[in-house]
């Protein structure tokens, strides 16, 4: 395939992940439509200069490297993330696109990008105050949107796809790892760390658009 497509094409698609994103995650702690549309809108008109950073420094694979420790990513996607060590989905395509039922013009896509208290405030309500009642401190989040591609087109996995991620984590100074999830609509869930590595975790990340944080106890 040609390079300069798939740069545009890769432009093109984390480009449509931030501007829908923001609605999802800043909407996930509150019910009131009102509230949600009312930052969403004060989030979409601040963060042109920022999306558009982030689409210029996105990657179409990602490599867990922390400690002595590389993980490549077996799934291409849209990748961004500075605050952690990496993310790598650690299933193959073919078992994905088995998984999900894909079809043979059907590739699984992986959108992930940084999130902050600053852009995405109420998401991350959420993960602090979960954090708070676990004893735990976040240490960075990532928006991750696990999809398909095809013809061009980004389209959700179904949200009974599970596939394992390991994320690399720069700080954690031999403290207990975990990885907090809110999905849009609010539901929180803290999932345990399922590899051995101190300066990783690995957990099931679900088809479609959630919030993860990486906590520290």
């Amino acid at each position: 395939m040609n390079m300069k497509f798939v740069k545009r094409m890769l432009a093109a698609t984390l480009a449509a992940t931030l501007m829908v994103a923001p609605a999802l995650t800043v909407g996930a702690t509150t019910n009131s439509s009102s509230s949600s549309n009312e930052e969403s809108s004060n989030s979409d008109s601040n963060s042109g200069s920022t999306e558009a950073a982030v689409v210029t420094e996105a990657l179409p694979s990602s490599t867990v490297s922390v400690a002595g420790t590389v993980i490549k990513s077996q799934v291409n996607g849209a990748y961004a993330v500075k605050t952690l060590a990496g993310v790598a989905v650690r299933q193959g395509n073919d078992a994905i696109k088995a998984a999900a039922g894909l079809g043979k013009s059907e590739t699984p896509f992986a959108r992930v990008y940084d999130i902050t208290a600053k852009k995405s405030p109420r998401v991350f309500d959420s993960f602090n105050g979960a954090a708070a009642a676990a004893g735990g401190t976040v240490l960075g989040a990532v928006n991750f949107d696990l999809g398909k591609m095809a013809g061009g087109k980004f389209a959700d996995l179904p949200a009974d796809v599970s596939v394992p991620v390991t994320f690399g984590v720069k700080n954690a100074n031999g403290r207990t790892l975990s990885v907090i999830k809110v999905v849009p609509g609010g539901a929180t869930t803290i999932l345990t760390d399922t590899d051995e590595n101190p300066n990783t975790v690995t957990v099931p990340v679900t088809g479609g658009l959630a919030a993860y944080a990486i906590m520290a106890n």
